[in-house]
């Protein structure tokens, strides 16, 4: 297997919070999502006043592991058979967030954008199988439509941070 850093893995899928009043989302292998400000004052009890008063002092991290598998087909001109292949890509990233709080007209935060990984977070991947896409050389030729991405995770956690406080949002990747 290969192992290098990952600059950004576009079939992973995004994580979302299990209860019904949730409102985050986040791509485990970029941290790159939102969080609702809801999710902030349900984590600390919060009011609205509270988190306009408290926002700037929040810090999101997040824990993550999930496993990508593409299969496609291949096609032989000469003798009519069909090859298929997998490609299967294992991602863990931990670290904090960074993040952007995102205000109505009121200058009121009503989100927080999370806008990537902060630097000294870690997004490592293994990669193994052929290059997405690819055939055999010769008569063989990549059959449209036969692509398929299933992501699967593991645990993964959101967290919250305000002065000692850590709150986690928890739940596994379908």
């Amino acid at each position: 297997m290969a192992l290098f850093a990952m600059s950004g893995f576009t079939a992973a899928a995004l994580f979302v919070a299990a209860p019904a009043s949730a409102d985050w989302t986040v791509d485990p292998s970029t941290g790159v999502g939102f969080v609702g400000k809801g999710d902030v004052q349900d984590a600390f009890g919060w009011n609205d006043h509270d988190l306009q008063a408290n926002h700037e002092g929040v810090s999101f991290a997040l824990t993550a592991k999930t496993t990508s598998t593409t299969t496609w087909s291949c096609f032989n001109s000469k003798n009519g058979k069909f090859q298929d292949r997998e490609h299967v890509v294992l991602a863990d990233t931990t670290g904090e967030l960074l993040y952007e709080a995102r205000t109505n007209p009121q200058n009121k935060v009503t989100r927080f954008l999370l806008t990537g990984l902060a630097e000294g977070s870690s997004s490592v991947t293994e990669s193994d199988g052929p290059k997405l896409g690819s055939c055999p050389n010769g008569p063989w030729s990549f059959v449209e439509g036969s692509q398929d991405t299933t992501v699967t995770g593991g645990e993964s956690a959101l967290s919250v941070s305000f002065a000692d406080q850590v709150q986690v949002l928890t739940h596994a990747a379908a």
